[in-house]
């Protein structure tokens, strides 16, 4: 067939059309899998990466940007190789935390972060970054040449948290990573979202933003509505009124607003259970009961009201006058609530901690101090550092405790009597004689597995009363951190940890207290075998290369490091001994942000001028909240029971003079 120059564009459209079609096939191919043409480069870090698990409400439209709506929202990857960066479009502040480590803040930074300025070691990492508010963009990873992003290992279950400034943490440092939300979530082991900005309100009046309909949208501002195909809460915890009063909403228009948006939620989520918390002010308490009962009449058996009365003290919990709790006040909102909520999510998605019955490992209401290793077993909890301690509260007339084999502990119920078990196994009775009938607590400490001595150490469980429960007790919220050797464990003392140095003065100053010390430890890992707490203080094992320590897990107030004793016989020169303890005081920097950090010349007098240059470098970089504490005189010949280890009465000597070192710090 011959052709004419008229033919030319039927030719070229047979051509185009074909490539169209199969451009748009392949579209629609990848849209009917859920993904995107991007999202093909699985691992590259881009910002469809299907291994970058985004946690709250993301818009992940563009293939360049994520942007957070609400306040809160984190994600999370895995990664191979040493190091790894983020893009950042415009100034913003956000936490990283890498191999569950501690969350180091970056402020006002923009373009590539680098997160890793000193690289880490060979294999496959964890990394999640947290933005502490909203207004912020973020512009994907960049890893290691051949490196990878491999799937974000998160919990299956999600608690979501509605509410305004409170929920949001305004006024703390941190703000939404130390506000009750985002503690009752990690706390439980969920995910979680705060769906809260300061200022809003239940109902929508007067110019405050009502959050019974904002709360459906994708961002604070807006009129998107979010795709809550997205994600589906297994909890919601509503804590909604307070602002509504100074906008004129009524009672009956507030009751109104909470009874229609607790049938809204159920819409949303069929399978969530709803708290409707009572305000902190007390605010709207009827109207919130009234609308709770009427869904709960309505035949919704998934919704509770949660009274918070007593919950928080006026004058030490709160940042102000208008009901804003402090970061202590956060922690023990959190340690209440999230009880609450785990009672409800038995044999839900929400992982161990709310699956476990009354007085078993995982049971939220067991307060476990120190380097516990509750992640290893579901039903053995081992602590592995010195001054392990749990506290719980239970109900009932007896309680026994649960042990694998053979060990030495320490028990108190009730503040009463300490009470020493020597090689016991089994279940152990601490209740000879039964208890009044009522609420009771218990604390239980083992012997320190070191030298000779090898109890067993690991917690397995509680065994109450029929009927008993535990309840969570009351405790300080604020913990002391002493980092040391055999000094700081005890040795040679009548009740070893107990009646060391550091547990006296945690108990004085009433505040939780941890002893990372090991017998022989030294601050620089030698060659001839000595334990080095410089590369060990970050481990949840002295004795092990890994896991590192999750320093989410607890803050320190304060850090008390006493180290060297042990260096000068393991032939550690006075230049590796200041570098490694400036080393060491950039690591508990980094682990505890906040933390005023106490460098205790050694007793025997020990690397005293490389203790204070490394202090002096501190202070110099920058770090105001590091003291170099000189000892000097404090203990003499009768305060010890051998030429380097104090006795009883010398640890009470240095409790005398150390205690109020601290107390002057850290305000207590």
């Amino acid at each position: 067939m011959q052709t004419t120059p008229h033919d030319a564009p039927l030719r070229r459209a047979r051509r185009v059309i074909p490539a169209v079609l199969t451009a748009v096939l392949v579209a629609c191919l990848l849209s009917w899998a859920g993904g995107s043409p991007a999202q093909a480069a699985l691992g590259d870090g881009s910002v469809s990466d299907p291994n970058i698990a985004y946690v709250g409400r993301w818009d992940t439209g563009s293939d360049t940007a994520a942007v957070p709506g609400w306040t809160g929202a984190y994600l999370q990857a895995g990664f191979t190789g040493t190091t790894v960066k983020v893009k950042a479009r415009d100034a913003v502040n956000f936490y990283a935390a890498i191999d569950g480590g501690p969350d180091t803040f970056y402020a006002g930074v923009r373009g590539t972060v680098n997160l890793t300025p000193r690289p880490l070691s060979g294999g496959t990492h964890t990394l999640r970054i947290s933005y502490r508010s909203g207004d912020t963009v973020f512009q994907g990873l960049v890893l290691d040449p051949g490196a990878r992003t491999t799937p974000a290992n998160t919990p299956s279950g999600l608690v979501e948290f509605v509410g305004d400034s409170i929920t949001a943490g305004a006024l703390t440092d941190r703000l939404a990573l130390d506000s009750y939300a985002w503690k009752t979530g990690e706390r439980l082991g969920l995910r979680h979202t705060q769906i809260a900005r300061s200022g809003y309100c239940l109902v929508a009046q007067s110019g405050c933003t009502g959050l019974s309909t904002q709360f459906f949208r994708t961002a604070s501002t807006g009129t998107q509505g979010w795709d809550f195909s997205r994600y589906q809460a297994n909890a919601v915890v509503i804590n909604l009124g307070t602002n509504d009063i100074g906008h004129g909403v009524s009672g009956a228009a507030f009751q109104s607003a909470y009874t229609t948006f607790l049938r809204d939620l159920r819409t949303t989520y069929p399978n969530a259970h709803l708290f409707a918390v009572q305000t902190l002010k007390k605010r709207y308490v009827t109207e919130t009961r009234a609308a709770v009962s009427a869904r709960t009449g309505a035949g919704d058996s998934k919704v509770s009201y949660v009274d918070t009365t007593g919950w928080l003290t006026d004058g030490t919990d709160y940042e102000d006058g208008n009901g804003h709790p402090n970061e202590a006040g956060h922690t023990k909102f959190a340690s209440r609530l999230a009880p609450v909520i785990s009672a409800r999510l038995t044999g839900t998605a929400a992982g161990s901690v709310a699956a476990a019955a009354p007085g078993q490992p995982g049971d939220p209401n067991i307060k476990f101090v120190g380097r516990w290793d509750t992640r290893s077993s579901g039903t053995a909890y081992t602590p592995y550092w010195a001054g392990a301690y749990y506290r719980v509260g239970f109900t009932g007339r007896t309680v026994k405790l649960k042990q694998r084999n053979t060990v030495d502990l320490w028990a108190r119920i009730d503040d009463g009597p300490l009470t020493f078990y020597n090689d016991v196994k089994g279940t152990v009775n601490l209740t000879p004689s039964a208890l009044p009938a009522g609420r009771h607590t218990l604390q239980v400490n083992y012997q320190v597995v070191a030298g000779s001595y090898h109890g067993d150490a690991v917690f397995q469980g509680l065994v109450l009363d029929g009927g008993a429960t535990t309840f969570a007790p009351t405790g300080p919220t604020q913990l002391v951190e002493f980092v040391g050797d055999s000094i700081t464990v005890g040795t040679t003392t009548s009740l070893n940890a107990r009646t060391a140095y550091g547990w006296l003065i945690g108990e004085r100053l009433g505040t939780e207290h941890t002893q990372i010390a090991q017998g022989g430890a030294c601050l620089v890992a030698t060659a001839d075998g000595c334990v080095g707490l410089e590369q060990q203080f970050g481990r949840l094992n002295p004795n092990a290369a890994t896991p590192d320590w999750d320093f989410s897990r607890y803050r320190a107030t304060a850090v008390v490091i006493n180290l060297g004793t042990n260096d000068v016989g393991h032939g550690v020169s006075s230049t590796q001994f200041q570098s490694a303890y400036t080393s060491l005081l950039r690591k508990v920097r980094a682990a505890y942000p906040q933390a005023w950090i106490f460098a205790l010349e050694t007793f025997r007098g020990r690397y005293v001028p490389q203790t204070e240059a490394a202090v002096k470098s501190a202070v110099a970089g920058g770090d105001s909240r590091v003291s170099f504490v000189d000892t000097t005189g404090w203990l003499g010949s009768g305060d010890l029971s051998d030429s380097v280890h104090p006795n009883d009465q010398g640890h009470r000597v240095i409790a005398d003079r150390l205690a109020p070192i601290i107390a002057a710090r850290i305000g207590n």
